[in-house]
């Protein structure tokens, strides 16, 4: 499928009716854009997932320390 859109102000585009019903994409996702080693530009859609849905999803490597990682982010160490 080969479908072309316009960049209007502000560098907005549209994504096509066509590539929107392929992937089932609605306002939950965001467009990821990379250039791959060949020098092509390419889109991944990634669904967003609501904080209270990550909660128990992940698990850290090491125990992280909530207080002190406020205060890095405060101090502008991140």
């Amino acid at each position: 499928m080969e479908v072309t859109t316009s960049i209007y102000d502000k560098f907005q585009t549209v994504i096509p009716s066509e590539i929107r019903k392929h992937y089932n994409l609605d306002k939950n996702y965001i467009i990821k854009w990379s250039i791959n080693e060949s020098g092509k530009t390419e889109l991944d859609f990634i669904k967003k997932i609501p904080i209270k849905d990550m909660i128990g999803r992940y698990n850290a490597k090491e125990p992280i320390d909530s207080v002190e990682l406020k205060h890095k982010f405060k101090n502008g160490e991140l």
